[in-house]
């Protein structure tokens, strides 16, 4: 049998335990899923379409429900898969160590069935995050393969692919417009410092043009001097302007599909309200007195009354960094659903229009007035809470939010940046070292992306698990080889 067979083999029992999952725990549908069965205006448009698609297939609830498990098993299962026999591979991983790294995958989908809120296996929901999660487990592959591959064809196609799939992710969850981001970092990284260190992967000669170096283009170049670094500079505005094409292409197809099915040629709506839940939960009464408009100045008034009446603002969140965390993530829901999107519904209902879409974008109008006039009076405060969101939201990235485990996961880190330092001190070309940066840039990007709108829960915070602990993985078996050779 063919090593490409034997890979193909490989994936089946992967498959078996997924699909085994869904036939044992059955499809979730949740508060949430409705807006995406209803292509609702607030969603971004890649899972509804899929969605869509299935019910047009299967029509049934029973049936499309049926096949979306069968295929989001399908893609979870692929994804745990390919990052695990390409680590294999790269890392000369024996077959315990494959195994880890295939454990390590199928860790999330465990650790949200058990841990989360929902208690959800996450490829059985009807939820953006049963694609997000492996097209994001690819991603962080893809970009894998751009920092630690020498051959120039590979590096090109990881550039092009993990490009492809931060677009894909984009379109499935807003919070994921931030893996665009990340492929102009990794991408920039990979350009300027190929020829340095911490780049120099696998002990191939990079004294090559800026091309070959980089692994983006082909041929030419003088290799040295002010043509390299024009060159550098080159691929580098190369890279910037695809990211602009990305979200420019991002912006149309989703103001397309909400012409589609929603009809108005506009984005989704929601953003905006949702950023002004946290700013109202650490604002002032008094506040309100820098806001210009006056309807929305009587808006503010009328939301902060209720976070007073409900002593649901930072005021009652208590002295400790645990007591005001727990605080806003207790109230942050009740805050935006019932203190803000009430008062706007209920008033709009009454004096402007029932039409939702009109609602939202109204909402979204007068919530942007609001933080103008009040965010900079209460940015400090603001702030700090959003400190304390993202610190818990590092804990959820790696952990379980516990007094214990709150430690555990901050050793984790420390010792994950005095593993790398170690290694790359012992051997600079050692691969772990570029791969385990980029999985922080993940878990800082993604806490970062979060905390700005909403809570850090588990299901939200799950995407660095896996990168996270692959590179810690890999670092401690770097480690172990070094202390083995003496």
């Amino acid at each position: 049998m063919t090593e490409r067979k034997k890979r193909a083999v490989s994936f089946l029992p992967v498959y078996a335990v997924f699909l085994g999952m869904f036939f044992v725990f059955g499809p979730g549908v949740y508060n949430d899923s409705y807006k995406y069965i209803k292509m609702h205006i607030h969603r971004e448009p890649l899972y509804p379409l899929f969605l869509a698609l299935l019910r047009t297939l299967f029509p049934g609830e029973e049936n499309w429900l049926t096949a979306m498990g069968i295929l989001q098993n399908l893609i979870a299962a692929f994804s745990v898969w390919a990052y695990a026999e390409y680590a294999g591979r790269r890392f000369k991983l024996s077959f315990l160590g494959k195994t880890a790294v295939l454990l390590l995958g199928f860790a999330p989908h465990v650790t949200t069935m058990f841990f989360s809120s929902l208690h959800l296996f996450m490829s059985n929901s009807v939820m953006s995050e049963a694609l997000c999660l492996p097209f994001f487990t690819l991603f962080m592959m893809e970009c894998f393969k751009i920092v630690v591959e020498t051959d120039r064809k590979a590096v090109r196609k990881a550039v092009w692919t993990s490009l492809v799939l931060a677009l894909l992710l984009s379109l499935t969850r807003s919070q994921m417009m931030l893996t665009v981001l990340m492929w102009l970092v990794v991408a920039g990284a990979r350009i300027l410092f190929a020829r340095g260190a911490v780049l120099e992967v696998g002990g191939e000669s990079v004294q090559a043009d800026c091309r070959k170096t980089a692994g983006i283009g082909a041929g030419g170049g003088n290799g040295s001097g002010i043509g390299f670094k024009k060159e550098k500079a080159c691929w580098l505005a190369m890279a910037v302007m695809a990211v602009v094409c990305v979200f420019c292409l991002r912006t149309l197809a989703v103001k397309s599909y909400n012409l589609v099915f929603n009809g108005h040629f506009i984005n989704n709506t929601y953003g905006t309200v949702n950023t002004l839940t946290n700013i109202l939960y650490a604002a002032d009464r008094e506040d309100g007195e820098r806001i210009g408009d006056a309807e929305a100045r009587d808006f503010f008034y009328r939301m902060y009354d209720l976070t007073e009446e409900r002593q649901a603002n930072y005021k009652y969140a208590g002295d400790s960094w645990k007591e005001k965390a727990e605080h806003i993530e207790e109230w942050h829901d009740t805050v935006k659903y019932e203190m803000i999107e009430d008062v706007f519904y209920r008033t709009y209902d009454k004096e402007v229009t029932s039409d939702y879409i009109i609602q939202n974008l109204m909402a979204d109008e007068t919530a942007g007035k609001i933080i103008k006039g009040i965010l900079p009076a209460c940015f400090a405060r603001w702030f700090g809470n959003y400190l304390l969101i993202a610190r818990y939201g590092l804990v959820r990235s790696i952990a379980v939010v516990h007094p214990v485990l709150n430690w555990a996961a901050a050793f984790l880190y420390l010792s994950a940046f005095l593993m790398m330092w170690l290694v790359y001190r012992k051997d600079r070309t050692n691969p772990a070292v570029p791969l385990m940066l980029v999985a922080l840039l993940a878990v800082a990007a993604n806490v970062s992306a979060v905390s700005l709108t909403i809570m850090c829960l588990s299901r939200y915070m799950i995407y660095g698990f896996v990168p996270f602990y692959t590179g810690y993985f890999l670092l401690a078996l770097s480690c172990y080889r070094e202390y083995r050779k003496g």
